[in-house]
């Protein structure tokens, strides 16, 4: 569904995929509003550049090729009740293995006051689990 149309740029417009609007649509059609889960938790999708430089600044840091780095958790969130630490590194989200925080998003889904597991690598590679539960996001 074309959302935008960039009138100077000839041919450039901007699209919201339609499985998404159906997503919406059935939100309005069954609670009149869109409810998006929250976690509280600022993410960085984790790529080989980024972790040679923290493994730079840090000999301690987890020996990982992947996953989402927690560089903060909003305190009194989800999160942060469920024990998530500045600079934890999600690897695991829900029993699926993770990359990317779009993996992490796609699988909460719609999914409001729902507990999830997760596993995350602390600094010596400490491994955690953890579960967390969505709240509703305030928008």
């Amino acid at each position: 569904m074309n959302v935008m149309k960039v009138v100077a740029a000839d041919g450039l417009s901007f699209a919201v995929p339609i499985d998404m609007v159906v997503k919406i649509m059935e939100h309005f059609r069954r609670r009149g509003r869109v409810m998006r889960p929250w976690l509280g938790l600022k993410m960085l999708d984790l790529n080989p550049m980024i972790i040679s430089q923290l493994k730079e600044r840090d000999r301690k840091f987890p020996d990982v090729d992947k996953g989402v780095l927690v560089p903060m958790v909003v305190p009194g969130s989800p999160g942060d009740l469920a024990g998530f630490r500045a600079n934890d590194i999600v690897i695991s989200f829900d029993g699926k293995p993770v990359k990317s925080i779009k993996e992490i998003v796609n699988i909460m889904g719609d999914k409001v006051g729902v507990p999830f597991r997760v596993v995350v690598v602390r600094r010596g590679n400490k491994y955690v689990n953890l579960t967390v539960v969505s709240e509703e996001a305030q928008v």
